[in-house]
């Protein structure tokens, strides 16, 4: 029994020594009573609306159109205008202090530019240039009897500031001396080397038969493979060049000709072939 009643005495003696707890129904540190915060705001409503009513109202003027004309900017339209005197408005200060802040204008629209004119910026055409260092403009080409360019032949002042009917007479004569009419000249002979060489269109349109039709018998020992025959010439056009040369097409000892149809190494006569008819 004796221990309970030491422990209730230790506890009633601490928590006579633990601080008051402060009441959260009274005005805090940087706070104040919520009474006294509902009356100031209700002042501060009225006092707004008292400034409204009896402020004067004021007419915004629209952009004009002719530049030469500027906007005009009400009085006490921007942050620090003093409101006009005898007037009973409240001043900028008296506003601020309201919750209410200066009236704010919008900018005026700027005037439209006719039709053809230029971006600002942009100098016209005929205008001077301005002397910028390092800017050298180009220098005017002056025009010369003999330039490159559009004739002035036809232009009756301008030839004869420059000519005489003599000088014409002249040039005529001049031009007629020079001429020269090119003579037509012989055909250059043939080489031996082409005099030899076999047409091949002519063979083609007079041959018997098509591409694959054999037509001349061939032996079937071949001392070499045709393969390899066609491979020393540099088109099928070489090899029946050199096929028709060595004998062909009745005979083919190059083997360049191995199924008899007249026709060596994929050498192709149809397109000559399908003209004729």
């Amino acid at each position: 029994m004796r221990p309970l009643v030491i422990s209730g005495l230790a506890v009633l003696l601490l928590a006579g020594c633990q601080p008051p707890v402060p009441d959260s129904r009274a005005a805090g540190v940087g706070f104040e009573d919520y009474s006294s915060y509902q009356r100031r705001r209700v002042a501060e409503a009225e006092a707004a609306r008292v400034a409204a009513a009896s402020a004067p109202v004021q007419t915004v003027q629209g952009p004009v159109q002719n530049p030469a004309v500027p906007f005009p900017a009400p009085a006490g339209a921007y942050a620090g205008a003093a409101a006009p005197a005898g007037t009973g408005a409240p001043t900028a200060a008296e506003l601020a202090q309201a919750g209410i802040g200066p009236a704010t204008i919008a900018a005026p629209i700027a005037p439209q530019q006719p039709s053809g004119a230029l971006p600002a910026g942009v100098p016209p055409a005929n205008a001077a240039v301005a002397e910028t260092p390092g800017y050298y403009p180009p220098a005017a080409t002056a025009a010369s009897p003999d330039h490159s360019g559009i004739s002035d032949e036809n232009d009756f002042t301008a030839v004869s500031s420059r000519e005489s009917i003599e000088s014409d007479k002249a040039r005529i004569a001049q031009n007629r001396a020079a001429y020269q009419q090119v003579q037509p000249t012989e055909l250059p002979e043939r080489s031996p080397e082409a005099a030899k060489a076999v047409d091949l269109v002519q063979y083609a349109l007079k041959a018997p038969n098509r591409l694959g039709e054999a037509v001349y018998p061939r032996s079937r020992i071949a001392l070499s493979s045709s393969e390899k025959a066609c491979a020393r010439y540099p088109s099928p056009e070489a090899a029946q060049q050199a096929f028709l040369s060595s004998g062909g097409p009745k005979r083919d000892p190059k083997n360049l000709d191995p199924d008899g149809d007249g026709f060596a190494c994929y050498w192709d006569p149809t397109p000559f072939q399908q003209a004729k008819n």
